[in-house]
């Protein structure tokens, strides 16, 4: 990403609230104590936690509702 390039056109660029919701979405989750993860069990994992954290969590309960 070209920040100066951004920065010279007055657009606000900052990863402060990305990393915040990697911290609070993400690491809280699958970081615990003596967790092992698979790549596919961890991308499972975080996708359910990014419907809830986002407010899309019905999408999750109609699909389940309908399986």
């Amino acid at each position: 990403m070209q920040y100066k390039t951004y920065r010279d056109e007055g657009l606000l660029i900052g990863s402060g609230p990305v990393e915040a919701a990697h911290r609070s979405v993400l690491q809280q989750r699958l970081k615990l104590s003596g967790q092992r993860w698979t790549v596919d069990g961890a991308q499972a994992i975080a996708d359910l936690r990014c419907y809830r954290k986002s407010g899309a969590w019905s999408t999750i309960q109609q699909l389940v509702a309908a399986a």
